[in-house]
């Protein structure tokens, strides 16, 4: 018997990523999962390191309105989800450089990403599942 104790996805809120979101929850259940929903806001970043590189200040509460927001769209998601979730929702960096850092971190069983980070797959450290 194959043991999945941690699942990790990696959601972007487009609808490729919501499809993998919903194979993951599928899965979790299947093995009484956690479920570890990653998002990182890119734009969020970007934003910060412009404004520091231009000493322009940014809204003082820039990262934590978009946090609000994120998990104001993913938690609808979730409900039906009976299981244990955690939601890991960063400004770090970009999901090319910061993808590897939270499997590392996470050490998920199985980690389920969208076709368009599949060129990353050699980094994982972790079973991958691709969603097309």
């Amino acid at each position: 018997m194959v043991n999945v104790n941690k699942v990790l996805v990696c959601v972007d809120l487009t609808p490729v990523s919501l499809k993998a979101l919903e194979w993951a929850k599928d899965i979790a259940r299947r093995y009484g999962s956690e479920l570890v929903v990653y998002h990182e806001m890119e734009d969020v970043y970007t934003m910060l390191k412009v404004s520091s590189s231009f000493g322009i200040p940014s809204a003082p509460d820039l990262k934590e309105n978009a946090e609000k927001n994120v998990k104001d769209r993913l938690k609808p998601l979730l409900k039906d989800f009976e299981g244990s979730y955690r939601l890991v929702i960063d400004a770090k960096g970009k999901v090319v450089d910061r993808l590897p850092e939270i499997v590392e971190d996470e050490k998920p069983d199985l980690t389920v990403i969208t076709h368009d980070y599949e060129r990353d797959i050699p980094r994982l450290n972790s079973q991958i599942l691709v969603i097309k």
